[in-house]
């Protein structure tokens, strides 16, 4: 999609920057940690803004348009009479990268891509055989799927320093758009619970697209990652983040991870993962309390196993949360990336209406 159809016919409106700090270092003075903002659609009178975060590897343009030419899930919505602004995380994309304050990056390869992605052996988890939403082959040499691994960048790999990075810019962010719904997808959704934690009383609602998880501890798909060494292994301390939110009882102000213990699930279902990991003892997340959650699972991303964890360690901590299998709503065969795929503009359809029936 070209710079021109995408700022003419699909709405751009407003290119700008928010938090960032100087620096000096042996070289001089340079600014970190600000991020881009682009802003689609117009202000309509008594309705919120939307925010979009994109995951790992990702920039904003996985909103905006898709691999094959079509319009991304932001531009759909604002075409749907809505105000969007779509972020790249501090320090990826037009977020400037600066080396020395955030190290090396992360990068995927040929290989994680379409393994992970677009094109997942049948038997790579439960449900990869039924992926058919990918526009094209999914393998490199097909002009989508090279399209689209040109599009991927490297990525802040300690999710730590991601969440800090963007938590510090969520109060300039809201004083530019006002209250907005928040939408994240994949490493994002890290980053949509500190937004809400650090601001509920901006935050209308949350839909996350298979937000990072399950919770604590990674699981065993997909199965080609280049860090599958962590699998079973703790990498979410925090269950559904990396560093801590606000719990009620209080974590210790020196707590390096939230107390959990293992259960595992009365009742077995075929394809999912047989297990939860439930805090101990549990705890209340206040400032999600009152802001309602919708999370989405594609019916054949290597997240269908382990996405309902993720919600029922929300629900435990009091936040209202749905939870919507593409599949029980007609919409079949989605991967991970269910936003550039075929159907994108269902999904959208979809989340659409969740957006105007949480509008207060």
């Amino acid at each position: 999609m070209s710079q021109m159809s995408t700022e003419t016919e699909l709405g751009l409106e407003d290119v700008f920057y928010v938090g960032g700090k100087y620096i000096e270092d042996s070289r001089g003075t340079h600014m970190m940690g600000q991020m881009c903002v682009r802003r689609y659609g117009k202000r309509v009178a008594n309705q919120p803004a939307i925010i979009y975060i994109h995951g790992a590897a990702q920039t904003g343009t996985h909103f905006e348009s898709t691999p094959d030419g079509r319009a991304g899930l932001a531009v759909l919505q604002a075409l749907s009479g809505w105000e969007c602004f779509v972020v790249d995380q501090p320090g990826i994309g037009r977020s400037r990268y600066h080396a020395v304050d955030v190290g090396e990056l992360t990068q995927f390869t040929v290989e994680e891509v379409q393994g992970c992605y677009t094109a997942p052996p049948p038997d790579a988890w439960p449900q990869a055989k039924l992926h058919s939403q990918w526009p094209g082959s999914g393998k490199r040499g097909d002009p989508t799927f090279d399209n689209f691994y040109a599009s991927q960048v490297g990525h802040i790999g300690d999710y730590r320093k991601v969440e800090q990075f963007f938590r510090a810019n969520v109060k300039a962010l809201f004083a530019r758009t006002g209250p907005a719904f928040v939408v994240t997808h994949s490493q994002g959704g890290l980053l949509g619970w500190h937004t809400a934690d650090e601001c509920p009383e901006m935050v209308r609602g949350i839909v996350a697209l298979e937000p990072n998880g399950p919770p604590f501890i990674f699981p065993g798909y997909p199965p080609y990652y280049s860090n599958i060494h962590a699998v079973g292994k703790v990498v979410r301390p925090f269950g559904i983040t990396y560093s801590p939110l606000h719990y009620e009882p209080p974590l210790p102000p020196d707590s390096t991870s939230l107390p959990f213990k293992k259960e595992t699930s009365v009742e077995h279902v075929e394809g999912l993962v047989d297990g939860e990991h439930k805090m101990s003892p549990s705890r209340r997340l206040p400032n999600l309390a009152s802001i309602p959650v919708l999370v989405v699972t594609g019916e054949a991303s290597y997240h269908a196993p382990y996405d309902h964890l993720t919600v029922e360690f929300l629900r435990e901590a009091g936040v209202r949360t749905e939870h919507i299998r593409l599949e029980d709503c007609g919409l079949r065969g989605n991967g991970h990336l269910l936003g550039v795929e075929k159907n994108n503009k269902e999904i959208q359809e979809l989340v659409d209406r969740w957006l105007v029936e949480n509008i207060k």
